[in-house]
């Protein structure tokens, strides 16, 4: 049997916010012990995923510091943006980790690559400006040339926007708002998509869509109240800080596990 691939996912740093408005949290530092936690996993992850709000603000200088902060890995590292960044300008300083297909729609940061004999998809569902996500046809238009141009194999997507409510009120208002009906289509034609991978929600989520699994990292720094209510506020809480492992292999597909940064969960000998 092959040895299967993994996929390290971070999500929501939200390298810039004030950390008074955060109770001190430092948001940089915290994107900091969450790269030193990847690079202590055996095995090592042969690739790792962002799945957007890299930035509070989507300037040249938080950019900047992301990028100071991800250059220890030493596997390669691929990004889309989300809400709170600027893909013009995530495109320009972080060109490495956003490597914009040549096709792609004007603006975006659309791109496919192949690691380890899956097919991971980056889809942009940036609308400037705005919270919410969406795809416009231009966007849908690119994913459905890519998707038959991988027609048979497996396929791994991920972007920001998580494309279905999940009860968190406050944040399924500015989910994705326009596109999921297509979005979904393509994913069920195609066949053989592996899982969605998505951010901006700051909790892990687990979802089907278009037939296929969809999952949502928690933020590496703060994450979203989990309250259900339907008038409930937009809270941020400070708990134990996670990243997402994905481990896939051809036969059976993607297995998620959430793997603890900053010493929560120590291995107790028994």
């Amino acid at each position: 049997m092959a040895a299967p691939l993994l996929i390290a996912q971070l999500s929501d740093a939200h390298v810039g916010i004030d950390p008074a408005d955060l109770g001190g949290l430092d948001t940089l530092a915290a994107l900091r012990r969450a790269v030193a936690h990847v690079l202590t996993l055996a095995p090592a992850p042969d690739v790792v995923l962002f799945t957007g709000d890299l930035t509070e603000r989507g300037i040249a200088a938080e950019y900047a510091q992301v990028v100071q902060a991800l250059s220890p890995l030493p596997m390669p590292v691929y990004a889309v943006p989300g809400n709170h960044d600027d893909p013009s300008v995530a495109r320009e300083v972080m060109r490495r980790f956003m490597p914009v297909a040549d096709d792609a729609p004007d603006g975006t940061c659309c791109y496919r690559l192949e690691v380890g004999g899956l097919h991971l998809v980056a889809l942009d569902t940036v609308v400037p400006r705005r919270s919410h996500g969406a795809l416009d046809p231009a966007r849908l238009a690119w994913l459905e040339r890519t998707l038959d141009a991988l027609s048979g194999l497996p396929v791994l997507v991920f972007m920001h926007h998580p494309p279905l409510p999940t009860g968190l009120s406050v944040m399924d208002r500015c989910s994705l708002m326009t596109g999921g009906e297509t979005l979904a289509a393509l994913i069920r034609h195609h066949g053989r998509v592996q899982g969605l991978l998505c951010g901006h929600l700051h909790r892990p989520v687990q979802m089907q869509f278009g037939g296929a699994p969809v999952h949502v990292a928690p933020s590496v720094a703060h994450q979203v109240d989990l309250d259900l209510r339907p008038e409930a506020p937009l809270r941020a809480r400070l708990e134990p800080p996670k990243i997402s492992l994905h481990r896939w292999l051809p036969d059976t597909g993607l297995c998620t596990h959430l793997s603890y940064v900053g010493g929560f969960g120590e291995p107790l000998v028994l």
